[in-house]
């Protein structure tokens, strides 16, 4: 089995991290969409903030967006 690395931000800690991430006012003002459905992404409805192709995209809570998260990384992940 592979190793790998999994960075959390606990839900207490969120506000500060998108802060800094320099998303937190677009996710307040319901600009930003999930990479893989195009759904508003809310404070309630975040899964996911990952880096694709150069920028920072993030996904929301929905079983199928959740999945297709979990392909996008292992097909990343592979030689």
């Amino acid at each position: 089995m592979e190793k790998s690395t999994v960075t959390a931000v606990h839900d207490d800690d969120l506000i500060g991290f998108l802060k800094s991430m320099g998303l937190l006012s677009d996710v307040q003002a319901g600009r930003t969409r999930c990479r893989f459905c195009q759904g508003v992404i809310t404070l309630e409805n975040l899964n996911a903030i990952f880096p694709d192709s150069g920028t920072i995209r993030v996904s929301c809570d929905l079983p199928a967006c959740v999945k297709m998260l979990m392909h996008h990384i292992s097909t990343r992940q592979q030689p």
